[in-house]
Order: C-alpha cells, then structure tokens, then sequence
C-alpha cells in the first residue's frame, strides 16, 4: 500500500512542476506574461508557446539566457519589453530555434551586434517598433546577414525616431531587409512614424521588393525627399500601401488630381494596388486637394484600387467627372471620404465605380449640398447600385430628397445618424435588404403615421435576416397630439421586434419633463391628456361666452369711437371755420431750397387749397420756412415756432433734403416735439441715404409721393386721402393733448 501512495506522489509531484510557472509569472492557456530583468531562470510549463516578457534588463542578455534551458526551444512567440541596456549583444536569441515571431522593444537600445538575430532561422515575423535610439545603421548590419531566412513580416515603427537625424531609405537600406547574401520573401513592412531624409522607390524595386511585398505601411512618417518617384514599372505584389498623416515633399504634395494627365505615367509604380489609404495628407497643404472643377480622364490608367481611403484631408468639393479604367471601374468597391469638409460631391465623381458597396461619407458638410444643390444630392449615388453600406451621418443634414435611395435597393447598412432630420418622408420602401438603419441623434420629434407603416412593412419583408432601426436620442414629445401620442406608443409596441439601442435612450419630453419611454412616459401622458381634456372642454365653453362677450365689447367701443372721431373732426372744422383753432397752422411744411421750385409753385399752393375746401375757410392752413419765417430772427428759433404753430408737419423728402443741415434740425425738433409726421418723397430715395430719424420714420410709417407725369405730376395717394390723414391726425393729437392735460390736472391734484 506505502509504495503505491509514494508512486502517486511523485507522479502528481511531477505532473505540477512540469505544468507550474514561475512566481514571476502569470500563466493563462499557453501564454505566460512575466515581470523579470533576467529571464534565464525562468521554469516554463510544456504547454506554453507564447511568453510576454516585461521589464527586462537587455545588458542581461546573453548567449546562454534561452539556450541553457530548453524549454525556450518550444516557444513560438516572443514579446520583450526592456527597460535597460544600451545594445543588444551578441547572439542572444541563442535556443529559441522554434520562434516564429519576436518583439523587442528598448527605447535605451543604442547599438546591436551583427549577429544579434543568429539562431532565429524559423522566425517569420519581427517587431523592433518603438526602438527609438537605435543606431539604423546598426540595424542594417544585421539584416545583411544571413540570418532570418524565413522572414515574411517586419514592423520598424519608430525606428531612430528620438533624433533630429533622419533614416535614408536608399538601395542599401532596402538591400538589407531583402537580404544581401539571402533574398528574403518579405510580405509586411511597417516602417511608420520615421523621419526620412531621402525615400527612394527605385531602390524598393531594384532589390526585388516588388516581387514579394503585398503590404507597406508608413504611417506619421515624415519624407524630406522622395527619389525615385516616376518608376517605370509596376510594383507587381505590392496590394496594400498606407501613407496616412504623413508629411510629404512639396513636389509631391503638387500631384493633385488637378493634374490628372500626368498621372498615369507617374503613378505606373502603383497600378497593382488593391488598397490605398491616404488618411490626413491635407492638414499639410495650404490649399485643400481633390477640388478642382473640371474633368479627368483616367481610362488608360489601369488602377486595380478596391479599396481608397482619403479621410481627414480637408477635401472641400469634389465637382469632379473622372473616367476610370474598365479594370478599376469593375474592382472599385470601397470609398472613405470621411472626416473631410466636404461641401459638394458630383454624382459624376462616384457614378464611374458602379460595383462600389460600401461607402463612407460621415463627419462632412454635405448639409449646404442637400440645402443649395438638393437635385443633385438626390443622384448623388443613383448609380452606385451595389451599394451594401452607406454612411451619411454627422454631415447636418436636414432633408434627404424623396427618392435619393430608389435605386440602391442592395443597401443593407444605412446610417443617417447625427443629423439635423425633423422628418422621415423619403423614400425606402424598396430597401428590403436593410438590416441596419440609424435614424439615432436626429431632429425628429414624432414618425408619421406612413413612415411607421413602410417600417413595418420592411421589417415583415426582410424574412432571411432581421431589420433594426435605431431611433434612440430623438427629441420626441410626449403630448395630447395624436403623432406625438401614437409615435409614443409605436415604439413601445416595436422594442422587441425592429427598434433597437439601449430603452434608456429613448425619452420623450412632456411639459418640460423628460421621461423614459419604457417606463412610465405612455401612463403619464394619458394621465395628463385626460386633465387637458378636461381643462379643454372648460376653456372652449368659457372662451365662447367670453368672445361674444367681447365681441359686443369691441362693437360697442368701435362705435362709440367713430361717433367720438366724427364729433372731433366736426368740431375742428368747426374751429377752423370760425377761426377758433388754437393753432396757427394745420401743417408746417419742410422741404430743402433745391426742391423749392416744385414745392412752392406746385405743392404748396395745392396742399393749401385743398385743405381750405375741405375745411371751408379762406384762412392759409399750411405754413412754410420761405413765407413764414420773420427776417432777422435766428433760423433754429423760427424753426421750433413753426413748428409749434403747427398740429402737423409735413416732410418732402428728397436726396437733397437727407443732405441739408437745417433740414435734418427741423425733422429732429418736429420728433422731439412729439407732433404728427407725414412723409411726402419727392423722389426715390434709398434708407441709408437718410438719417437715422427719418429712417425709422420711413420704417414705421406709411408715406405719400409726388409723382412726375406729362401733366406736371400727381399725388399718390390722392389729395383727398392726404388732407384726409392730416385732418385725422390732428384730432388724433388734440385727444393725445386733452388726454394728458386731464392725467397731469387728476396727479397735481
């Protein structure tokens, strides 16, 4: 019985060391992450095959470090965060003969010997990103040699970057990746947020580069020169090139597609590519690209580009007819235009690429295209009608055009979000291959009793997948309103079937109160209807009494008030004709000594013998500046008695008269006095030429013209309309008078 409980200890002994990690070490599945300077004492469990290793100590490194313990033999990957040493020795990677992928990552590395990688002939992918410090050349050495045979990957993202010195991507530099004694079939090469002093795309081709490279990536890198550029061949395996916030050459920056018919021959390098991301080139140049208003001609470039890229470049108009090659025109099938200002788009720029399926067009301003240019934002994408995903949101706009998805009947992503929407009556009755619609942040306060059906409608037709709508964030009202109430309600009806986003994303607002639809905003509305209602019912009776109540109120005071305004003009006539008017003049007539010759020979004369037949009395009724002002008193004492003698004043307005000092005085002692004035325009005169009494004069009320005719000219309105007004407005003042008299004599009192 002993031996066997011994034989079953050392067994289960045996099984727990060999599956245990170290205490340095945390071990999940088959990776284990440890925190160590120096690793070589480190006891791996036989499953592990990736190791994280962190906070290590470079100047550690040695030759024996993984090839004295052979358990390194069975790791495949290997990721190294250093924080000391300033080179990385000799042979160091020494055992681990099954390592596939290495990262190594000191910001201190200044240097490495040459055969820093021997040993590493199974390694397939290496990331030296964020070696900031590190010598290029130092680097390069040890890429001429003819370790790494089997590299496919390679990741330099910010190599040497903590220096002002820059990297020159030159034939030597591109020799040492493709191996000098060794041709390496490199596929992935990052060298992002690099300074380079020169780039040269010759040297990529002439050491075979060209022949197994599918992806570059060079990312926030900066290009002091490119050589090379105008390559007269293709670049054969390069399929994916991003160059994205990187600061190109001024001479680079120039190949806008403003010169669109040098660019077959320039870019033949990049005929073979399938993806091409130029992200945030524009934040560099001085004037936005990709503008310009005229026509390009693309048919004998023959691009392979399915995917394009160009957010984030300030791109402002794209009113543009581009004919692509029939290879591109068949391969296109991915645009971004994201996060660029854009204004306007020619449906002729996006027509070309009729296989295009996903379309990106968010975080734009395509508002002020929708607004000034809505036919045109209705084709916009009429004959992309393939398209599976269109975004359009975060752009402001307010209307989409009734049919501007007629014919994209493929769509199965739309999103509309974030958008300045306060209706949903465009048409998408014939998406039936939606499966996901964002309406979510717009300006839409309720769903038209249409819209709701053609949703549900969509919903039912979309058997093979399920629609969802998101309608979330929406500043819908809760009320009495039978749209606001029945949107209440549809939505809650749907959550479980279409309408989707988080319950708590959908409020409403009722009286100021923001409640959650789901909860107890359907209950709270009933409620306060049925007391609206109520107060309704209430209203509605008392209103009626009270309108015919008033009604006979305003009767009675409007002929109470023509009776009185009958009395007051009979009993001015009345003064006037027995001389009793306590003024001296009925209206002190201004006008400026240019227009006297029409004023005093026509208008005077007239304006006087028209209110003396309507007054009945011989007296003169209008007083004027040339034939009532005493000689020899000053002219600002005369103007203010005339003035004052008057009941009304008359202003013919001419340009001459805005200009004239004394007459500008008596237009503001005339307002200063509070009296009546009627404005006569002599001319056409425009508001800014006049003062700022005046103008505001002219703004408020209604004004009598001379007009010029064959016969000497007219009245408009008629004479009778004009002497009229100023009969009414005069009694209007003495009531005004009498009024304030009584008011002043009942407070002194």
């Amino acid at each position: 019985m002993y031996p066997t409980v011994a034989l079953s200890l050392t067994v289960c002994m045996f099984i727990a060391c060999s599956s245990a990690c170290s205490t340095s070490c945390v071990c999940i599945k088959h990776k284990a992450t440890c925190r160590t300077p120096d690793p070589s004492g480190l006891v791996l469990s036989e499953h592990i095959r990736e190791v994280v290793l962190q906070d290590l100590n470079a100047s550690l490194l040695t030759n024996n470090t993984f090839s004295a313990n052979s358990q390194w033999s069975q790791i495949e990957t290997l990721e190294i965060w250093a924080n000391g040493g300033e080179s990385l020795g000799s042979r160091v990677f020494t055992g681990l003969s099954g390592l596939t992928y290495l990262g190594y990552h000191n910001e201190h590395m200044f240097y490495m010997e040459y055969d820093a990688f021997y040993g590493l002939d199974h390694l397939k992918e290496l990331d030296f990103s964020t070696n900031i410090r590190l010598q290029t050349m130092s680097f390069l050495i040890s890429m001429y040699s003819k370790n790494l045979p089997r590299l496919n990957k390679l990741t330099l993202t910010g190599l040497h970057s903590y220096y002002v010195e820059t990297i020159n991507a030159d034939y030597n530099f591109f020799q040492s990746i493709a191996g000098l004694d060794i041709q390496r079939n490199i596929t992935y090469l990052d060298i992002s947020n690099v300074t380079f002093g020169e780039f040269n795309f010759q040297a990529f081709i002439q050491n075979g580069l060209c022949d197994s490279v599918h992806k570059v990536y060079l990312r926030y890198a900066t290009f002091l020169n490119i050589q090379g550029y105008v390559a007269e061949e293709t670049c054969s395996s390069l399929e994916v090139l991003d160059i994205s916030d990187s600061l190109l050459p001024n001479i680079m920056l120039d190949f806008t597609i403003s010169k669109i018919d040098f660019l077959c021959r320039l870019t033949m390098f990049y005929f073979n590519i399938e993806e091409l991301y130029i992200n945030g080139l524009g934040k560099y140049m001085m004037t936005p690209p990709l503008q310009d208003d005229r026509d390009g001609d693309l048919s004998s470039c023959p691009y392979k580009m399915r995917k394009l890229s160009l957010e984030n470049n300030l791109i402002k108009r794209l009113n543009y007819t581009v004919k692509l090659h029939n290879d591109t025109q068949k391969t296109m099938e991915w645009i971004s235009l994201a996060g660029n200002i854009l204004e306007f788009i020619s449906p002729l720029f996006l027509s070309p690429s009729f296989n295009l399926k996903y379309l990106d067009l968010s975080s734009n301003q395509l508002h002020k295209m929708q607004e000034h240019y809505e036919d045109m934002f209705e084709l916009l994408i009429q004959n992309n009608t393939k398209l599976n995903v269109l975004k359009l949101n975060r752009n402001g706009i307010a209307r989409i055009p009734s049919n501007m998805f007629l014919t994209n009947t493929e769509l199965e992503v739309l999103d509309l979000s974030d958008n300045n929407l306060s209706s949903l009556d465009f048409n998408i009755g014939r998406l039936t291959n939606l499966k996901v619609l964002n309406l979510s942040y717009n300006a839409i306060s309720y769903i038209d009793a249409q819209t709701r059906d053609t949703m549900e409608q969509l919903a039912a037709a979309t058997n093979s997948h399920k629609l969802r709508i998101d309608l979330s964030n929406m500043p819908y009202i809760c009320s009495c309103d039978d749209n606001h109430m029945e949107t209440i309600q549809w939505i809650h009806r749907n959550l479980d079937t279409f309408i989707t986003s988080p319950r708590e994303d959908y409020m409403c607002t009722l009286q100021d109160e923001r409640l959650y639809i789901f909860q107890n905003a359907l209950e709270k509305t009933k409620s306060y209807c049925r007391v609206q209602r109520v107060k309704r019912d209430l209203a509605i009776s008392l209103s009626i009494v009270c309108v015919f109540l008033l009604i006979g109120i305003a009767v009675f005071l409007k002929i109470q008030g023509i009776r009185r305004r009958q009395r007051e003009r009979k009993n001015l006539l009345s003064q006037i004709e027995v001389g009793e008017f306590p003024k001296k003049f009925l209206a002190f007539l201004s006008f400026s000594s240019d227009d006297a010759e029409l004023v005093v020979n026509t208008i005077l004369p007239r304006l006087n013998s028209e209110l003396q037949l309507k007054t009945g009395t011989s007296r003169v009724l209008v007083c004027s500046g040339d034939r009532h002002f005493r000689p020899g008193y000053a002219l600002g004492e005369e103007i203010i008695r005339c003035i004052e003698d008057s009941a009304v004043t008359i202003l013919a307005v001419s340009k001459n008269f805005c200009q004239k000092e004394w007459c500008r005085k008596e237009v503001q002692e005339t307002y200063d006095q509070n009296k009546p004035i009627v404005l006569l325009l002599l001319e056409r005169v425009e508001p800014d030429e006049m003062g700022k009494v005046l103008r505001k004069l002219f703004s408020r009320y209604a004004h009598a013209s001379w007009i010029s005719d064959s016969n000497g000219g007219h009245m408009e309105p008629d004479w009778s309309i004009l002497c009229d007004a100023l009969l009414d407005l005069t009694v209007e003042q003495s009531e005004k008078n009498t009024f304030k008299l009584k008011w002043l004599n009942w407070f002194s009192s």
